[in-house]
């Protein structure tokens, strides 16, 4: 019986005492996963070092096959020989003639692909997700914030499942992880694969008075609310946004740039000033950080309105009544 049949509850319990339970007793995990149409894995496990090669450094990674082969129509742009064989077996660790001596972390993570005049275009994993950076529902950060290349960034994709042990983490990182429990734990890997949790958008401020430069014009009202609630609402309906932003707070960071993540970040005029900082030249003033920050995203996104020429649009001007 398949687990979608229990409620929420059922479901809970069933997986909290599975875990006591001897692995044999386990109900396998492959069996649950939804198939692909292609007939491949849903799950793949790709070790550092390709398979049954020489050892690498970091934790596998688990590829979910069925959400990429329904994201994407050509086969070829990854299996750009147009065979549907590992990448490992061209491209090792350390570059072989067979794969033109590009290793597999280059093949994983290059970004500076040479475009193809014999057929598709080869994408890397890391070219590929820069490539979804474009699209209009997320230019309006990616535009103006680009993602740093931490830990956490690359513990994304290269994260397996708790329940691998340290004898298994080793072994896949030789390559000597049995196959049974390669699949195993690739698929209780997706199984278990959570998503960002949301902002509640009405714990947060709704509306924001932005009136320390006022001169011409009057205060802004910024509606912090909405567009709180609109990132929200694009995370949660795009699996790869979500595993990228599994803390939402992250969002934060789009426009509050140098505050940790954090959903109550210090306020722009924390570090811009209303005039350049002789010690800090590079900083921009207040004003410009605001209008770096609005115009970048709404360029980014494509947003029709307010005009960039019409400040009446956000600022009411002052009246000489009102001054």
């Amino acid at each position: 019986m398949r687990h979608t049949l229990f409620p929420l509850t059922g479901l809970l319990l069933l997986l909290s005492l599975a875990c006591l339970l001897p692995a044999g007793a386990q109900a396998a995990a492959v069996d649950e996963l939804e198939a692909t149409d292609s007939g491949a894995p849903t799950a793949i496990m790709m070790l550092p070092g390709g398979d049954k090669k020489a050892a690498g450094s970091m934790k596998p990674v688990v590829f979910n096959h069925l959400i990429h082969e329904r994201k994407i129509e050509d086969c070829t742009v990854c299996h750009h020989t147009g065979d549907p064989q590992k990448c490992s077996d061209c491209h090792t660790l350390k570059g072989s003639e067979e794969g033109k001596y590009i290793t597999l972390e280059r093949a994983m993570h290059a970004t500076n692909i040479a475009p193809r005049t014999d057929g598709p275009t080869p994408q890397s994993c890391v070219s590929c997700h820069e490539q979804q950076l474009k699209r209009r529902e997320c230019a309006g950060c990616h535009s103006i914030a680009k993602p740093a290349r931490d830990d956490r960034w690359c513990g994304v994709c290269h994260s397996v499942t708790s329940s691998m042990s340290a004898q298994q983490l080793q072994q896949a990182a030789s390559g000597t992880l049995p196959d049974d429990e390669r699949d195993e734990l690739a698929a209780r890997t997706v199984l278990e694969k959570r998503y960002a949790t949301p902002l509640r958008p009405e714990l947060l401020p709704s509306r924001i008075r932005l009136d320390s430069l006022s001169d011409k014009f009057g205060p802004n009202y910024f509606n912090h609310r909405r567009h709180v609630a609109s990132l929200m609402r694009r995370i949660q309906d795009d699996k790869l946004a979500a595993a990228f932003h599994k803390d939402p707070a992250s969002l934060c960071t789009a426009c509050h740039h140098n505050s940790p993540a954090s959903a109550t970040p210090p306020s722009c005029a924390s570090c811009h000033a209303a005039r350049i900082d002789p010690a800090n030249p590079g900083t921009p003033t207040l004003k410009a950080a605001y209008h770096l920050q609005c115009m970048g995203c709404h360029d980014g996104m494509k947003v029709a309105r307010p005009l960039k020429t019409s400040c009446a649009s956000c600022h009411k001007p002052r009246t000489e009544e009102g001054q």
